[in-house]
């Protein structure tokens, strides 16, 4: 029986009922990456660090909600802002108390983020960054990193996925090569000072889970003093997942906005922007549209994430990095036993799997290396074996929570479903082999 057919096995409610979303959404699902071979299982809860699907069958979850549940599923501080909600209102679309309370913490954690606006999500947050860097500059260049994911809205859904362009001009939107110092200072030097800001991850996520090279974060640092361009760090995945506050200072560039999302709003809809007064400021004084959208800073949302981020600050984010770290560094040796057209990649808690389809040199620090080179076939039979022996991956890997630090032998438990998975994934692909 090939894993698909084991995988159908295992889930025949899930399978019913994603035939029903087919008839009411396109694909099935309303976000892309739901949706994988031959269908996905249907949620029923989500508790700690495991999903449990209408089939009866628990998952350790390494997705967490978009990596959004740094303290895990159905949180006691997530409750418990829902509990208040309930009793005080869920939105009242007036400026509340709860805003300026959760705005004050993640100010008091990034004193960069002098001021800020929330938002309903991170696509909004980063529109609104650069929609605000735009009419701070006068100008209309937005330049980017290839891989770079922020979002799906229109200014910044390019070049996510090779081939890559690189486009050139006065207007629009151009890429820059991650971490390739020689040839993003050709490009800089043919943009000058026509650019109205550059946007990065700090840690690319959907291009690899791979931090920038600090003198690579410098060299666009430097560009942006010299241009007046503005440095847009889009921190929605690594704001308060690394440590408590911006990932910057471990990576030592400060940039001139923030983007964030996710872990700021306790598992509840958010984005955030922000940074340096006279940046901000713009908004009113140039009277742009971020209009934010009828549910931004609502009580509950704000509530969560004062909640979460509270907790967090008095966590202990070193055990979870290292625990990231102690994954990472048993998937590479566990990998090797099975093939070499693989590499490893990630950061603190952070650790993603690259099937290849060559041998790999120098890609894990270029998306434009790697993401032309994945192997899609075994990603899409090793993420069902995955399930199969008890853990929900994403890009072949995914991110802690520190609900996964109370798993007992949490490390273990990854590291045996990683070799059970790669057994039966190589073993079927030597059986279709012709």
């Amino acid at each position: 029986m090939s894993l698909f057919d084991k995988y159908s096995a295992m889930f025949p409610l899930s399978e019913r009922e994603y035939g029903k979303a087919l008839e009411l959404f396109p694909g099935g699902v309303c976000h892309d990456i739901r949706r994988f071979e031959p269908f996905p299982f249907v949620t029923d809860s989500a508790e700690g660090a495991y999903l449990q699907t209408i089939d009866g069958v628990t998952l350790l979850d390494l997705w967490c909600g978009h990596y959004g549940n740094i303290l895990g599923h159905a949180s006691t501080e997530t409750a418990a802002a829902l509990r208040e909600a309930a009793e005080n209102g869920t939105h009242t679309g007036t400026l509340n108390e709860q805003q300026i309370k959760l705005a004050s913490l993640i100010k008091s954690a990034v004193s960069e983020m002098e001021l800020m606006r929330f938002c309903t999500s991170g696509t909004e947050a980063t529109m609104y960054a650069v929609r605000t860097a735009k009419a701070y500059t006068g100008r209309e260049l937005i330049v980017k990193i290839e891989g770079g994911w922020h979002g799906a809205n229109s200014e910044l859904s390019y070049d996510i996925k090779p081939p890559f362009n690189r486009l050139t001009g006065t207007g629009g939107t151009i890429s820059l090569p991650f971490n390739n110092m020689e040839a993003t200072a050709d490009v800089l030097e043919k943009v000058g000072d026509n650019a109205a800001a550059i946007i990065i991850e700090p840690v690319i996520g959907a291009g690899g889970g791979i931090p920038a090279k600090k003198e690579y974060l410098q060299m666009l640092r430097e560009f942006c003093d010299r241009t007046g361009t503005v440095l847009i760090f889009d921190e929605v995945i690594t704001g308060f997942r690394f440590r408590f506050g911006s990932v910057s200072p471990l990576l030592g560039v400060t940039p001139d906005m923030f983007t964030m999302g996710k872990i700021i709003g306790g598992g509840l809809a958010i984005g955030a922007y922000g940074g340096r007064r006279e940046i901000m400021r713009t908004i009113t004084d140039k009277k742009i549209v971020v209009g934010g959208g009828t549910f931004s800073a609502s009580p509950v949302t704000m509530n969560a994430g004062f909640n979460t981020l509270s907790t967090l600050k008095k966590a202990d984010y070193s055990l979870l990095n290292s625990a990231g770290d102690n994954i990472r560094e048993r998937i590479k040796t566990t990998v090797c036993k099975y093939t070499d057209k693989a590499c490893v990649t990630g950061f603190g808690s952070f650790f993603f799997l690259h099937f290849l389809n060559e041998v790999p040199q120098e890609v894990t620090c270029r998306p434009s290396r790697l993401l032309p080179a994945m192997d899609s076939n075994t990603e899409r039979l090793f993420k069902i074996a995955m399930i199969l022996n008890g853990v929900f991956t994403m890009h072949s890997g995914g991110a802690l929570s520190f609900a996964h630090l109370k798993t007992e032998k949490l490390s273990d438990t990854v590291i045996k479903a990683y070799e059970n998975s790669l057994e039966a994934v190589f073993d079927e692909r030597r059986q279709t082999l012709p």
